[in-house]
């Protein structure tokens, strides 16, 4: 939200940050490409606490933790079934559900420690993001 103040986002705006949380630019930034990663997850984030079909980061909190506790590529992959579940709970919000299939995909492509490195560093900045958009977001101001 641009200096303050309420900005609309479309379902096709959505979709195409969406679309840009790619394995490469997700997994597998570089240096030269980490702004972008950042940038588009601080604008995914706005989106995703905006308007009836916000996601909270109480409802990320708990697959955060998990994440932050992998020591392996391996220990991502039971959070699918999480992120199934917290999407079934919330079966309303497509926004939820678009988010757990992006996050899923993600998660079954880290083969390596620096992917796994890499989707720690896109999740935090995900859930920091969002926080940031729910405490400041003009409508609550």
């Amino acid at each position: 939200m641009s200096n303050g103040q309420n900005q609309q986002y479309s379902v096709d705006d959505e979709k195409e940050l969406l679309k840009k949380l790619t394995d490469s630019l997700v997994l597998d930034y570089s240096a030269d490409t980490y702004q972008k990663m950042i940038d588009t997850v601080k604008k995914y984030s706005e989106i995703l606490v905006s308007g009836r079909q916000a996601v909270t980061t109480t409802q990320l909190r708990n697959i955060y933790t998990s994440v932050k506790k992998a020591k392996k590529p391996e220990e991502l992959l039971p959070l699918q079934v999480k992120l199934a579940y917290l999407a079934g709970r919330n079966e309303s919000n497509y926004r939820l559900k678009a988010l757990a299939d992006r996050l899923s995909s993600l998660i079954k492509n880290v083969k390596t420690e620096t992917q796994l490195a890499h989707f720690v560093e896109f999740f935090t900045a995900l859930i920091a993001y969002q926080k940031y958009h729910e405490k400041f977001s003009s409508n609550k101001h």
